[in-house]
């Protein structure tokens, strides 16, 4: 995966939670690819990719992150693990990965986003695609990563 695929993802999150949730998240820290199986924060927006490209992208957040963000999306208090949680939560991703698919000129098409919720999670990436992984964080709420694994079809 080249740079200018992963760029369109990180400008998208940047975007899309400054503009939804007016909340600007920041980098923190380095890039870094994981690969076969690997932990995850306990709540996981998952969406897929196709089209020219297969592949994923993950926004990956603490719960209490999560319901903060969501609160701050939806405009309705969000103080448990809900299907409010987990459909806005579920729209942001959507959202992201939108943005950054209006800038890769047509070559992915959007699954439907699915989310899931529970401490411990692990996640595993085909061995040979890992998933190129963006630390980031709000300075109130704490951290949180956008994953993205593409490889051309």
């Amino acid at each position: 995966m080249k740079s200018e695929d992963i760029n369109p993802f990180i400008e998208g999150t940047i975007s899309t939670f400054s503009t939804m949730c007016n909340i600007t998240p920041i980098r923190n820290g380095k890039l870094f690819l994981k690969q076969g199986i690997s932990p995850t924060f306990d709540l996981i927006g998952f969406l897929g990719l196709s089209g020219t490209v297969r592949g994923a992208c993950i926004l990956s957040m603490p719960a209490e992150t999560g319901m903060q963000v969501v609160t701050r999306f939806i405009g309705d208090e969000i103080s448990e693990i809900n299907a409010d949680l987990l459909d806005g939560y579920g729209e942001l991703i959507n959202i992201i990965a939108g943005a950054a698919a209006g800038k890769l000129n047509g070559r992915i098409t959007l699954a439907l986003p699915t989310v899931v919720v529970g401490k411990d999670q692990l996640l595993h990436s085909k061995i040979g695609n890992p998933f190129v992984v963006v630390p980031m964080r709000f300075e109130e709420w704490g951290e949180f990563t956008i994953e993205v694994c593409m490889e051309d079809v």
